[in-house]
């Protein structure tokens, strides 16, 4: 994996949060890591099919997309939605790409930072976990956060969810995709409700 490309990624992760909460000061120990990449799991979700395209419109979808074929662990799902999907659709229309975190490339105990995508019409509903998240999102969808309703968020807006927030996600006519940073308690997965 090209460490140029992944500290361009980081620097424009950084640069879109203007200091926001504190994360941009985060990224040091993540510009010091070392990839630790293994080919082994090479998982090919439904998802992907969405994959570049929903990112392509945004620098950092394309710098994703640039270092995206040398993740090795590949596309996940959240254990606790594969145990009790939410929707019939919805495994088909969800996936994410860890890049930094405890069992991602970049081993990182105390940050997370990947790429969520969603399919066409897919709403990834109310959820809550116990790490503070910030979203970019590198194009149009819907957001819901508990206290504030739904709202019309586009790339370049960040989205800042504390810890234990409700909140949810919609895409409409197109794909979704955008990136995600986890901290605080980030061993724990998402729960739906």
């Amino acid at each position: 994996m090209s460490t140029e490309a992944w500290l361009s990624l980081l620097n424009g992760i950084a640069a879109r949060l203007g200091g926001h909460a504190g994360f941009a000061d985060s990224f040091t120990v993540l510009r010091e890591l070392a990839p630790q990449v293994s080919r082994g799991d090479q998982s090919i979700l439904p998802v992907q099919r969405f994959w570049p395209a929903a990112g392509s419109s945004d620098p950092l979808g394309r710098l994703m997309a640039e270092i995206e074929g040398a993740l090795g662990e590949g596309w996940r799902q959240n254990p606790n939605y594969r145990a009790k999907p939410p929707s019939a659709r919805f495994l088909d229309s969800y996936g994410y790409l860890e890049c930094a975190g405890p069992g991602a490339p970049y081993r990182s105990p105390a940050l997370r930072v990947g790429l969520l995508l969603l399919g066409p019409h897919t709403l990834y509903p109310t959820h809550h976990h116990p790490a503070e998240e910030i979203y970019l999102p590198l194009g149009p969808g819907r957001w819901w956060k508990e206290g504030q309703g739904w709202q019309s968020r586009n790339a370049g807006d960040v989205i800042h969810h504390p810890p234990m927030c409700g909140h949810a996600t919609e895409s409409g006519d197109a794909s979704l995709a955008a990136i995600y940073l986890w901290r605080g308690e980030i061993a724990k997965a998402a729960e739906i409700g």
